[in-house]
């Protein structure tokens, strides 16, 4: 029995999930079936795939990239994709499909906070307001307890805090402070409002979808749309950073700029991040119970620029961030967008 839950793989019957590396195990009673090909099955998570093998195809061993998951050694070359195939499609207007015009469009987060669009505006892009609420005693690491309850309340000497990127606040409603050890400090029945907000910077947003017809209607004024499989985001996103980079610095060259034409863009280089975005409620409740954990929500918040409220999840986003840095800094557009020349991508795009 498989149970998928969205496009990830939670139960197989006879395995475990180990929640360390993403990768199912065998339980010990399930071992001696693993000698017929029936049940010779492993799967692991990535890319929005969910790959497998069977024993019977471990010889020959061609792969020089292997990835140790359960009692073996696997081989990517070995594995072959099942369940889930996903789609990432981009709504446009027929002139701005990449199959004709071979450019794609990279906004800034701050662009979409006043773009005239209404079916895409979001005034509060890469920004959010969070309820924070502790219910009964909840633990909560030293590097996090610091953070939301922003050193209003000291602990001993700790001055450890997390370098988070963006702006943060935090108005602490409540806080008893239950005890404290080196690691962690229990609180009980506490509460702060958080706010947070990315650094301004360039991002490419698409859809996440199963099948093709799934993007139709997503954004209503768009009368076309361009495909491409899932399991290429990995690959678009260096190959857009790499645009992206060369697009800056021909631009300083034409008086074009991007960036603060006054820093130096020696040792440029772009960092792209690509994930699903996450739709999560302004008010958080964390217990001793919840699978929602401190650290669930601060790494999700982490990252702004892949957090929106529930009332976009019709669009299904799926989104590209770049961050440009020069050295040691981090270097803000001052550009709202930038077209690139896309044409050795056109041949991606179904």
């Amino acid at each position: 029995m498989l149970l998928i839950k969205g496009e990830q793989l939670i139960r197989m019957e006879g395995w475990n999930l180990d929640n360390n590396d993403g990768c199912f195990r065998p339980i010990a009673a399930f071992r001696n079936r693993l000698k017929s090909p029936h049940y010779g099955l492993i799967a692991a998570r990535s890319n929005h795939f969910l790959y497998a093998y069977s024993e019977q195809k471990l010889n020959p061993v061609i792969s020089k990239r292997p990835h140790r998951i359960g009692e073996g050694l696997v081989h990517f070359s070995l594995l072959r994709k099942v369940g889930i195939k996903m789609l990432l499609a981009k709504n446009c207007f027929t002139k701005d499909n990449l199959k004709t015009r071979k450019t794609i469009k990279l906004g800034t987060l701050y662009e979409y906070r006043k773009i005239e669009s209404a079916q895409i505006v979001d005034k509060d892009e890469g920004k959010y307001s969070f309820f924070l609420k502790f219910d009964g005693t909840v633990e909560i690491e030293r590097r996090w307890f610091s953070l939301i309850f922003q050193s209003i309340i000291g602990i001993g000497d700790d001055v450890r805090h997390p370098r988070i990127p963006g702006a943060m606040s935090a108005f602490v409603h409540n806080l008893e402070i239950v005890d404290s050890n080196e690691q962690t400090i229990r609180v009980r029945n506490s509460s702060a409002s958080i706010h947070r907000e990315a650094l301004n910077g360039f991002i490419f947003c698409m859809s996440q979808v199963r099948k093709l017809r799934d993007a139709v209607g997503i954004f209503p004024d768009y009368d076309d749309c361009w495909y491409m499989t899932a399991s290429k985001a990995h690959d678009l996103g260096v190959a857009l950073s790499l645009l992206l980079r060369d697009q800056i610095i021909s631009g300083r060259h034409s008086d074009n700029h991007i960036v603060d034409p006054h820093i130096s863009l020696e040792n440029l280089s772009i960092h792209c991040r690509h994930e699903a975005v996450n739709y999560l409620n302004r008010e958080i409740h964390i217990s001793d119970t919840t699978v929602f954990t401190v650290d669930h929500f601060m790494h999700k918040i982490w990252n702004m620029a892949f957090v929106k409220p529930p009332s976009f999840l019709p669009e299904k986003e799926y989104r590209f961030s770049f961050t440009i840095v020069a050295g040691d800094k981090i270097l803000i557009p001052t550009v709202d967008s930038v077209i690139l020349n896309a044409e050795q991508l056109a041949s991606w795009a179904l």
